[in-house]
């Protein structure tokens, strides 16, 4: 083995509550009378983007120009909402300690925007340096986001790594499949929110990752 990939901010820290209070924050600033629950917010999680999922939920009917600046809001909000610092999620740290001193290369492999990998990286800087990682993507790196593995493919030849020389984790199922798509051994590390079914290779902490090296 020669890497590991760690896909989705999900992965690095937990964000969906601060996520859905945002999304709820921008509709009221938007004068609409949108409300996400909980329950909502699960099952829309299903769907990788955010503005993919301002879409399922609007429907046809709603401008894509309006979906757009409403997400755009809901980032603002959230920038201000994390710039206390977050906190990483359970073995993180230690995963990427195990990779720098095992000479093994790290990845971050999403499709969330630059602008959100700034802000998270700003808001972890206490416990995480993204300077630690080999390769870090974002949404400029692929036309399809997941549970397309188009990104995961760009990470293992920007890498020059082979799939069998590499594993992945990911938060949600739907993002999983995008890794195992591109033939990786890939763990579930499932998100607060995220709704799971099948449970293929979850796992509730990534500090002992290493173990399948």
């Amino acid at each position: 083995m020669k890497a590991i990939l760690l896909g989705s901010i999900g992965v690095i820290t937990e964000t969906s509550e601060l996520q859905r209070q945002s999304y709820n924050e921008a509709f009221a600033h938007h004068g609409l009378d949108w409300y996400w629950s909980i329950a909502n917010y699960c099952e829309l999680l299903k769907k990788p983007g955010g503005l993919k999922r301002l879409v399922t939920f609007g429907g046809i009917s709603v401008d894509i120009n309006i979906l757009k600046k409403i997400h755009e809001t809901r980032q603002s909000i959230f920038n201000t909402k994390i710039a206390e610092g977050l906190r990483p999620r359970k073995g993180v740290v230690e995963c990427i300690n195990f990779c720098k001193q095992n000479n093994l290369k790290i990845g971050l492999v999403t499709t969330t925007t630059p602008q959100m990998l700034q802000a998270l990286s700003k808001s972890l800087e206490a416990t995480i340096d993204f300077g630690s990682f080999d390769l870090i993507t974002s949404k400029q790196d692929a036309t399809n986001e997941k549970p397309d593995s188009e990104i995961f493919t760009f990470a293992l030849n920007r890498l020059n790594i082979e799939p069998s020389q590499a594993i992945a984790v990911e938060d949600t199922e739907a993002n999983q499949s995008a890794a195992m798509q591109a033939e990786l051994l890939c763990y579930l590390f499932a998100g607060e929110y995220a709704a799971t079914q099948y449970n293929i290779n979850a796992v509730n902490t990534i500090e002992h990752i290493s173990s399948v090296f």
